[in-house]
């Protein structure tokens, strides 16, 4: 019996290492359907907690793995320049679509994550649950480089208490073609 199993896993393990190398011409060499990319930009944030605006750091990954459908994962660290002592960071990952037209990409998003406000001047912090949706615009430089000429967010972090914190961000940045 323990014979068979252990044959049968390497059966299994044989295939899954041996068939993605036998397909030829599957996809045309011209016509990349897939493409990965990574960004950093700066970040506007209206916080909504208070009437100052904050200016942050916004790193992004992008993994379009068809024409007009993909994911996102993104953080923002939105401590750079605060005139109040309170940060938000953010942790994001959702579906992405685009729409592309010749060498500008217009997409949309929703992500879902983590987010967590932190008091600097008494060392205080909290973490919840947020979601957002959000869109944008890049445009293409390259062959290997996408500025952002905007990306917009509207979060919304839930079980904030008095009542849930809604903060918009606005980013710009550059991103780099890995594939």
């Amino acid at each position: 019996m323990m014979k068979r199993w252990s044959s049968l896993v390497f059966g299994f393990a044989s295939l899954l290492i041996l068939v993605p190398s036998l397909h030829s011409q599957a996809v045309y060499t011209a016509d990349s359907r897939t493409r990965i990319q990574a960004g950093i930009g700066v970040l506007a944030l209206n916080p909504d907690y208070t009437d100052a605006k904050v200016v942050g750091l916004s790193a992004w990954g992008d993994y379009d793995f068809s024409r007009y459908v993909g994911a996102e994962i993104s953080a923002h660290f939105e401590n750079i320049i605060t005139s109040t002592d309170i940060a938000e960071d953010s942790y994001m990952i959702g579906p992405r679509f685009t729409y592309r037209r010749r060498r500008m990409t217009v997409y949309a998003k929703a992500m879902v994550g983590r987010g967590t406000i932190t008091n600097q001047l008494y060392n205080l912090s909290s973490s919840y649950n947020l979601y957002a949706f959000g869109g944008g615009l890049e445009y293409k430089l390259g062959r290997r480089w996408n500025v952002r000429v905007l990306d917009f967010e509207q979060e919304e972090w839930i079980n904030f208490q008095p009542h849930t914190l809604g903060p918009t961000a606005v980013t710009i940045g550059l991103s780099y073609i890995i594939h």
